[in-house]
């Protein structure tokens, strides 16, 4: 379960706002009338598992919890920490967040230890409010030092107040993507089909060591996930984020050169 191990915070969020930086993008592409609010950094939200609440005039106002996945490189030999790892073919629901080490000596009647103090904690995939799950592999080539500045410059602007929009569109030109692919579902149905799901629909636990406890997350095979079970594949989007990016900025020049010559 070594490959699985969690990544070190730090290198969580940066991995976290890469992949918020894309989606955000993709979203508001998905129509002109729609609207996409960040919300992963209000702690209003902290509780519930938000990260973006969408507002649409098809499908009115949606909630959506972000899970960015570097376990989807295309070479098997290749890692790169907290960026890139080679492709799992599973998706993680996590079912326990905190399976804490701290316990009692003896079992107790039903053969459980019990917990000597903190208790243990239900894992996102049962407990958060989110209406959707985007889950988005995001395997990068990049060494981690290539994107520190720019990460750096992001969380100035956002700690101070100021719009992060362009220091994220400067960001998507320096991403080097091996290989993304988007899977969406909605939290509820995939609950459904976890209580009925064959045991041939997962493999086992991935475990993610922490200092004072463990968290446990149930390997479900992604691509059965996805033709037999409650999510949709978007496939990959980075591309057609950057090619849209690239349209804006000739618009928005040609647009400023044309006015410049009235």
């Amino acid at each position: 379960m070594a490959e699985f191990a969690v990544h070190t915070v730090r290198v969580a969020k940066k991995l976290e706002w890469f992949g918020l930086t894309i989606l955000k993008r993709h979203l508001a592409h998905q129509g002109a009338h729609s609207r996409v609010d960040d919300v992963h950094d209000n702690p209003r939200y902290f509780s519930k598992g938000v990260d973006l609440v969408l507002h649409d005039p098809t499908n009115g106002t949606r909630t959506v919890d972000v899970k960015v996945d570097s376990y989807y490189g295309s070479d098997p030999k290749r890692r790169i920490r907290g960026l890139c790892n080679p492709d799992s073919g599973f998706i993680l629901l996590e079912t326990i967040s905190q399976l804490q080490y701290d316990r009692k000596t003896d079992a107790d009647s039903t053969g459980t230890i019990p917990v000597r103090s903190k208790g243990d904690v239900p894992g996102w995939f049962f407990t958060e409010e989110a209406d959707e799950v985007f889950y988005y592999y995001l395997a990068l080539l990049n060494d981690e030092g290539e994107l520190n500045p720019i990460y750096a410059e992001y969380v100035k602007l956002v700690s101070s107040g100021q719009s992060p929009v362009e220091v994220e569109n400067e960001l998507l030109h320096h991403l080097k993507v091996d290989r993304d692919l988007l899977v969406t579902f909605r939290l509820n149905e995939a609950r459904t089909w976890f209580k009925s799901a064959p045991a041939s629909a997962f493999r086992g636990f991935a475990a993610a060591p922490n200092p004072t406890y463990l968290t446990l997350s149930r390997r479900a095979y992604r691509d059965n996930f996805i033709s037999n079970g409650p999510s949709k594949s978007h496939g990959s989007i980075f591309t057609t984020v950057v090619n849209g990016l690239n349209r804006w900025k000739r618009n928005a020049t040609s647009s400023f050169e044309n006015n410049s010559q009235v």
